[in-house]
């Protein structure tokens, strides 16, 4: 299943399984990451698909990201965020760490 949505072009996502892709995620400010974030756990939903992660949890993922984007780290691969459903805890306090 793939699905692409835009939040005013700045952003798309796409949804595979048990993976959701931001591309160019470091382009969004902290409303329109947590917009993004609703569509996509509503967009998941409608397809059927699991939730396990909360709001914050993908929120704080993104944010990390965007925190060593624009810090010049690992650009290749911060630039978008992969949110994998069923993360570690581990991952989880790594990401609440970086964003905040």
């Amino acid at each position: 299943m793939e699905d692409k949505r835009n939040i005013k072009m700045k952003a798309k996502f796409l949804i595979t399984g048990n993976n959701t892709k931001v591309i160019d995620s470091y382009k969004l400010n902290d409303k329109e990451i947590k917009e993004i974030v609703e569509n996509i756990i509503n967009e998941r939903k409608k397809k059927g698909l699991k939730v396990t992660r909360s709001k914050e949890s993908y929120i704080r993922e993104i944010k990390a990201h965007n925190v060593l984007y624009k810090h010049n780290l690992f650009i290749s691969h911060t630039k978008d965020t992969d949110l994998e459903e069923n993360i570690s805890k581990l991952k989880d306090i790594i990401y609440y760490i970086i964003a905040n």
